[in-house]
């Protein structure tokens, strides 16, 4: 959290210093100014630019909450990011354009610091406002040029994600040539000197190519698309999207054209890109109609098919390797002009760079290695010292001839176990004291591992899981006590890490009674030990009193559907557990887990799921 910070100052600082030096360089030395204030004329040829325009992002919280929709013109539409810090949303003008002014119509989640930044090439960005916003419409009066649009969020306004209904760019309009006159004769004779007029049909790029024609054939079955393969490169790093522009496209700067293309599309390991910075090796991109080069083809766009194993490329491509990727720092420093403008002008360059830089590192975060599902047992410590505690609470209540009582929630603090108990209950059987008017019972750990513990079944802690590390220590919650649906939202990775574990708990701790456990619907992790089904009514006959389960549905059920599981809740021998992936308004229980590796609830503390040996040191 304090490196993020510095790096907001750090850019914040470098932008205000950029600007001030920026206008007393342009007021010494006119020759460097960039744009000349525009006058009436220029004025009243600003139109909107952005719509319909092509847009990528760095996240979407959910499919249906494209990039693009930031930019439809409709009003109703919108685009939304993971919960997470930071974020952006970039727009492609299709061609460099002077922009006069940015329009955000925020949703209620909105970026309360972010800044409008302008760039040339997709890569080199240039700040022309920064500061703090408060949702509504934001309107933003700035004076550069650039192809593309960028809104860079450093900070959200909850818990959420960045939301925006409508981001519009106004700008001037592009200027036409003025025709030549037409010379006497009706003919003219053409002139070396003049281009000839770009051809309707698609070429080949312009790089030297092999491909003398266009592979591959666009013959195929109805539905059929244009797609490559990614691949791993020799030297074991992943193909980037502007690398696979270039050698397609004959443009390394038509990567967001791909991007938008493929947003959205399940790829077939069930995920999507998100990140157009990041892809993966297998996964498939919808290519443009023009592309052409070995490697391409045309056919069913390939996908996520849960009936079957996810498909995988080919191990051996028949293409030849992509070319060694060339820096960003060396294609940077390749395409930037450096005139001789004198010391003002070289002081505004080195602290763009230093803005750009401060930008880069907030950006350059460091992601959660993939899940490993042999993670989870290996906190062993926490599950032992939970079970011990359990079992001795059986036998103290066994011994005084008190009812154990129901838990909500256990809480191991430092050296001492807390109970959170269902309902208040008093007196507590020693080891335990009382607190909280009997809604708390606490014990130290030390005697809790030195008591007579119980050989009982521990079915009434069933359900009992594991969520993480909070501030003061470990957190469990019983998850039978929701008495409803729990949601679980946040970016498709991170909660299907989330997910993971919990399933984890339920099936493996040595309290649970190893349940049933069944998915409904597509885009859900398969674990070998559960049941996959399409729809929930292929479940709902058995969802009845006794053992029960673990339900985990892949989107909010239905009106009908939530009258159906009320209806079983209300009965008190209902034991199954039911988890919605995603937001839920049934939902009586919300989660929300972020790529910071921290679980939010509002009725629990903030704990960090993915932290599994910090519990050792409670005995310390």
């Amino acid at each position: 959290m304090s490196d993020r910070r510095a790096m907001r100052a750090v850019r914040a600082v470098a932008a205000v210093v950029l600007t001030a030096l920026a206008g007393s360089v342009a007021a010494t030395l006119p020759a460097l100014s960039v744009l000349p204030v525009p006058s009436a004329q220029a004025a009243e040829e600003v139109v909107l630019v952005s719509q319909g325009r092509s847009a990528v992002a760095s996240s979407v919280e959910k499919p249906e909450f494209l990039a693009r929709n930031a930019v439809d013109g409709n009003p109703e539409t919108r685009w939304s990011s993971a919960f997470s810090d930071p974020q952006w949303l970039r727009i492609d003008l299709g061609r460099s354009t002077v922009v006069h002014r940015v329009e955000i119509d925020w949703e209620v989640s909105h970026s309360t610091g972010y800044s409008i930044q302008l760039s040339d090439d997709g890569e080199t960005w240039e700040t022309h406002w920064f500061g703090a916003g408060d949702g509504g419409q934001d309107v933003h009066n700035i004076l550069g040029e650039g192809r593309y649009v960028q809104m860079y969020s450093t900070q959200r306004s909850g818990t959420a994600g960045n939301s925006i209904w409508e981001l519009r760019i106004y700008g001037e309009r592009e200027k036409k040539a003025a025709a030549p006159a037409q010379p006497a004769s009706p003919k003219p004779e053409p002139s070396a000197e003049v281009s000839p007029r770009p051809s309707a049909t698609p070429t080949a790029p312009s790089s030297p190519s092999p491909e003398a024609s266009p592979v591959p054939s666009r013959s195929g079955p109805p539905g059929s698309v244009l797609y490559y393969v990614i691949r791993t490169a020799p030297d074991g790093s992943v193909e980037k999207l502007n690398d696979i522009s270039e050698r397609f496209l004959g443009d390394r700067d038509r990567w967001p054209e791909i991007a938008e293309l493929t947003e959205g599309h399940r790829q077939p390991d069930g995920e999507y890109m998100t990140d157009p910075r990041k892809p993966k090796p297998g996964w498939v991109l919808k290519m443009p109609r023009d592309a052409t080069g070995k490697g391409l083809r045309f056919g069913p766009l390939p996908g996520y098919e849960p009936a079957s194993a996810s498909p995988s490329p080919s191990a051996t491509p028949s293409a030849s390797p992509s070319p060694a990727d060339v820096s960003d720092a060396e294609a940077a420093s390749s395409s930037v002009p450096w005139p001789t403008i004198g010391w003002a002008g070289a002081a505004v360059l080195v602290l763009g760079l230093l803005a750009g830089l401060a930008i880069w590192l907030v950006r350059r975060r460091k992601r959660h290695e993939p899940f490993d599902d042999s993670l989870l047992r290996t906190d062993t410590s926490a599950a032992w010292t939970v079970d011990r505690a359990l079992r001795v609470l059986m036998a103290a209540c066994e011994r005084d001839g008190l009812e154990v009582p129901g838990t909500t929630g256990v809480f191991i603090e430092g050296s001492s176990l807390r109970l959170r108990l269902t309902n208040p209950a008093s007196p507590a059987p020693e080891p335990w004291t009382v607190s909280e008017d009997g809604q708390s019972w606490s014990a130290p750990l030390a005697k809790l591992q030195s008591g007579a513990a119980s050989e009982g079944s521990t079915a009434p802690f069933a359900r009992l899981v594991n969520l993480g590390m909070g501030e003061t220590g470990r957190v469990l919650v019983n998850f039978s006590v929701a008495r409803g649906v729990i949601s679980l939202d946040g970016p498709t990775r991170v909660r299907h890490e989330v997910l993971r574990r919990w399933l984890g708990e339920l099936t493996g701790n040595p309290w649970s009674n190893e349940p049933r456990v069944v998915m409904v619907g597509n885009g859900l992790p398969q674990p070998e030990q559960v049941e996959h089904l399409a729809g929930i009514e292929q479940v709902v006959p058995e969802l009845e009193v006794g053992e029960g389960g673990v339900l985990v549905l892949s989107q909010a059920p239905s009106a009908a559907q939530q009258d159906m599981l009320a209806a079983r809740f209300a009965s008190p021998e209902f034991t199954w557990v039911v988890i919605v992936l995603g937001q839920s308004p049934s939902a009586r229980w919300r989660f929300t887990a972020g790529d910071d590796g921290w679980l939010r609830s509002g009725f629990l503390p903030d704990v960090r799921f993915d932290e599994q040996t910090a519990v050792r040191r409670g005995g310390e």
